[in-house]
C-alpha cells in the first residue's frame, strides 16, 4: 500500500489548541517557574542563570525568538559553560541557531555540536543516509562555550536561523560569570601514590585524594593511565576529572564493593510494612557513588541536597565497570565508521560463564549467605534471580544530590546499570558516551524520584533502556517522590531496549517529560516505551515526544502497555497504573524493510503496541488522552491497539505497510478516538 506523505509541520500549527487541551495545560505558559539566577551568596553558586523546570516547555504561543536561555546547574567552570534553550513557538523553518557573546557572533549550534557532541557525527551520518529526505530533521539547540577566563562575566543571547538565512529576534540575554580557578589534586601525586598500570588496586589512594580535596570546587584529577579501583565515594563541592586517556577500571573482587556502604533503591517505609510480600534489599555500592550514611533507608536522609550538592564528573576519560567479558568478535564497526566494544548478552543462568565482576558478585552472594545483609523482611530463600537482580554493582549511583553535572566521560561495561540518578534535583548528563551493549540490564541513564533533569548530546549504545524513568513499586512506592520535569534532546540512541522508557516501577508517577530532536537507530523495543502493570500504581503522564527521527527499529516504535510481564517481585500491590496525556508529534519512523531490522520481518512486532492490561476484559482498565500528530511511517507492521480511548490521530500517514495490510487494528474496547487527515483512511 502506498500513500502520499504529508510533510510533518513542526512549530505552531492550527492544531495546537488540541495539543494543549490534551496535555491539560492550556492555562499554563510553562511547567514550573522561569529560569532565574541562583540567590546571591548561595553556597557553591556559579552565578549563572540556572535552568529550571521551565525548560520542560509545553506551552502554545507565537514567540518567534528562542526561549528560556539558561545554564544547567554546575555547567559553568573557570574557562567554559554550556548554554541550552527552548525552541521558538514558531520553528517550522528553523535550521540552526546562532549564539552571541557580548554582542558578537560565536557561531552556530550545529557547527558547535560537531566539535563538542559525541552524538553529532552519528546524526550527520543518519542524515547522509536519508537519501530521499523522508526523515524529520533534528536541530541542535545547545552550545558549549570554551576559551573563557576565570572570574569573568559574559553576556549571551541566541537567535534562530531560518531556511532563507535570516535570523529571528534574539532571545532574552543572560549574564554568566565563570568560576575562579579551582584547587587541583592529582591521584598520582606522591601524597596519594595511585598507579595507572591496570593491575595495582588504587581504591585507598583515590579515596584519600577525594577526602582531602575539601576546598570548595576542588578538582580530583585522574591522569592518563588505567587505574584499577573498587567503590569510591564523592562529596559536596567537588569535581572528579578524568583526563583524555584515563580509565577507571572497576575491580573484579566483590569485597571491593562493601555491602555495608551500599544503598536501598527505595526508602524503607516507617512504620515497617507488615505485609509478608514486602521486602527491600541493600545493594552493593557502584564504582562511583554519592550515597547517604544510612544507605538511603530513610526518605528524609535522601532528599535532594541532604547527601551532597554541587558534584561534577567531567573529562574525556573512561569509567569501566569491568562487568562482562567481550564477545568473540570483541567489537563492531558502527554506522559512523567507529569501533564499538561489544559485550556478551547474558542472564542469571549464564552469568558465571559470561561475567567478570557480575560473575564474582553473583557467586559471592550465592556461596556466602552471610554476605547478604541488610535485607528488610528476608524471605525464606533467596532465589538466584533475586541474587542476580540485587547484588551486582552499577557503574555510578548518585542519591540525594542537589546540582549534579556529568560531562564528556564514557560509561563502559557495568555489571548492572549505568548511571543511576536517585532522589536528586538539578541534574545534567551532557556529551557522554554510554557503551554498555549488550551488558544485561545495562541501562544508559536512569532517573528515580528525580526532578529537573537534562540529558543532552549523548551517544547511547546500551544493553537495556537508554534513558529510563522509575518511581517506586506498588502501595508503598506511591508514597515516594515522582520523577518529573526532565528534558531530553540532541541525543543519538543506538540499539538498547527503549529509547525513552518509563517503568515498570511507576507508583509515584513519571511526569512532565519533554523529549525532542533525538535520533534513534536500531533501538530494539520502542522509541517511546511505557510499561507497567495493573497493580503497580501511578504511571506516566504529561509527555511530549516530538521532532524525532527513528529508523531500523527492532520491534515497535511506540509501546504503552500495562501488560509488562517482568515486573519486580517483593512489592505490595496497589491499584492499576496508567499512562495518559501523551503527545507524539512530528516523528518519522522507517522500519527499513530489512532482516537486520526486526520490525520489518514479523507481524508479531506492531509499529504501535498499546495494551491496557489484564483487566481489560472486565472493561476496567483503559489508556487514554493520547495524541499522535504529524507522524509518518513506512516499511512497518500494522498497529496493535487495545483499550485506547478518547485519543487523537491527526495527520498520521502510513506510506507502506508489510504485505500491504491495512495498518489500523483496534479492539472493541478502543472507543471515543478521532481520526483527522490520516492515510489510509480508517476502514
Amino acid at each position: 500500500m502506498q500513500s502520499t506523505r504529508r510533510k510533518p509541520q513542526p512549530g505552531r500549527t492550527l492544531r495546537q489548541a488540541t495539543l494543549v487541551a490534551v496535555l491539560g495545560l492550556a492555562s499554563m505558559t510553562a511547567l514550573g517557574s522561569p529560569a532565574i539566577a541562583d540567590p546571591p551568596g548561595k553556597k557553591g553558586s556559579d552565578n549563572s542563570p540556572s535552568c529550571s523546570s521551565a525548560s520542560v516547555l509545553f506551552k502554545s504561543g507565537s514567540n518567534p525568538a528562542p526561549q528560556n536561555l539558561c545554564v544547567p546547574a554546575q555547567a559553568t567552570a573557570d574557562n567554559k559553560t554550556l548554554l541550552v534553550w527552548n525552541k521558538p513557538d514558531i520553528y517550522s523553518d528553523v535550521v540552526d541557531y546562532r549564539v552571541y557573546m557580548n554582542g558578537k557572533s560565536l557561531g552556530s549550534a550545529e557547527e558547535n555540536a560537531r566539535v563538542h557532541s559525541p552524538a553529532q557525527e552519528y546524526v550527520d551520518a543518519f542524515r547522509a543516509a536519508d537519501k530521499d529526505g523522508f526523515h524529520v530533521n533534528t536541530v541542535a539547540h545547545n552550545y558549549t562555550v570554551t576559551g573563557l577566563s576565570p572570574r569573568s562575566t559574559y553576556q549571551f543571547s541566541v537567535t534562530a536561523i531560518r531556511k532563507d538565512g535570516t535570523e529571528s529576534p534574539a532571545s532574552t540575554p543572560i549574564t554568566v560569570t565563570t568560576t575562579p580557578e579551582r584547587h587541583r589534586v592529582t591521584i598520582t601525586h606522591p601524597a596519594y601514590k595511585a598507579v595507572g598500570d591496570g593491575k595495582a588496586l588504587n581504591t585507598k589512594a583515590i579515596q584519600k585524594a577525594i577526602d582531602t580535596c575539601r576546598t570548595p570546587g576542588c578538582t580530583v584529577v585522574v591522569p592518563a593511565g588505567t587505574f584499577k579501583t573498587g567503590a569510591i565515594f564523592l562529596h559536596s563541592d567537588m569535581t572528579l576529572e578524568l583526563q583524555d586517556g584515563a580509565r577507571l577500571l572497576g575491580s573484579d573482587r566483590p569485597e571491593d564493593y562493601p555491602l555495608e556502604k551500599g544503598y536501598y533503591l527505595y526508602p524503607v517505609p516507617e512504620p515497617l510494612p507488615q505485609e509478608a510480600e514486602y521486602r527491600n534489599y541493600r545493594r552493593p555500592p557502584s564504582l562511583i557513588n554519592v550515597l547517604p550514611e544510612d544507605n538511603g533507608r530513610s526518605a528524609e536522609g535522601r532528599e535532594p541536597g541532604a547527601v551532597a550538592s554541587n558534584v561534577r564528573v567531567v573529562g574525556k576519560g573512561v569509567i569501566d565497570g569491568n562487568g562482562w567479558k567481550r564477545t568473540a568478535e570483541g567489537s563492531v564497526v558502527d554506522e559512523a565508521g567507529n569501533e564499538l566494544r561489544q559485550y556478551i548478552a547474558s542472564s542469571a543462568g549464564k552469568v558465571l560463564d559470561d561475567g567478570v565482576l557480575a560473575a564474582a558478585q553473583f557467586r559471592n552472594a550465592k556461596e556466602n549467605p552471610g554476605f547478604v545483609t541488610g535485607v528488610v523482611n528476608t524471605p525464606d530463600q533467596l532465589e538466584d534471580s533475586v541474587l542476580y537482580g540485587q547484588y551486582r554493582s552499577s557503574l555510578m549511583t548518585f542519591m540525594g544530590v542537589e546540582n549534579l553535572y556529568l560531562e564528556g566521560v564514557t560509561a563502559d561495561n557495568p555489571a548492572f546499570h549505568g548511571v543511576m540518578i536517585l532522589d536528586s534535583r538539578n541534574t545534567t548528563v551532557n556529551a557522554m558516551r554510554h557503551t554498555t551493549y549488550n551488558t544485561n540490564n545495562g541501562d544508559g541513564v536512569e532517573f528515580g524520584g528525580t526532578s529537573n533533569g537534562i540529558v543532552v548530546n549523548n551517544f547511547l549504545d546500551t544493553g537495556d533502556d537508554q534513558i529510563n524513568f522509575a518511581a517506586g513499586q506498588g502501595k508503598y512506592g506511591a508514597q515516594g517522590r515522582p520523577s518529573e520535569d526532565v528534558w531530553i534532546f540532541n541525543n543519538y540512541m543506538r540499539m538498547g531496549h527503549g529509547g525513552v522508557a518509563v517503568g515498570s516501577n511507576t507508583a509515584a508517577w513519571v511526569q512532565r517529560v519533554l523529549a525532542e530532536d533525538n535520533v534513534m537507530y536500531k533501538v530494539e523495543t520502542g522509541g517511546l516505551r511505557m510499561k507497567s502493570t495493573s497493580d503497580m500504581a501511578g504511571g506516566g503522564r504529561n509527555f511530549l515526544f516530538r521532532d524525532t527521527a527513528m529508523a531500523c527499529m527492532g520491534s515497535s516504535a511506540f509501546i504503552m502497555s500495562l501488560s509488562y510481564n517482568q515486573s519486580p517481585s517483593g512489592y505490595v500491590a496497589a491499584e492499576s497504573a496508567t499512562f495518559k496525556d501523551v503527545v507524539v508529534r512530528n516523528v518519522s519512523v522507517d522500519g527499513n524493510n530489512s532482516p537486520t531490522c526486526g520490525m520489518a520481518v514479523s507481524e508479531s512486532k506492531p509499529v504501535m503496541d498499546i495494551q491496557a492490561g489484564p483487566a481489560l476484559g472486565e472493561g476496567t482498565a483503559t489508556l487514554g488522552s493520547f495524541t499522535f500528530q504529524d507522524v509518518v511511517f513506512r516499511n512497518v507492521n500494522p498497529v496493535n491497539i487495545r483499550g485506547l480511548t478518547d485519543s487523537v490521530f491527526d495527520g498520521v500517514t502510513f506510506q507502506s505497510v508489510r504485505n500491504n495490510a491495512n495498518p489500523w487494528r483496534f479492539d472493541g474496547y478502543s472507543t471515543g478516538n478521532t481520526f483527522t487527515n490520516v492515510s489510509p483512511a480508517i476502514p
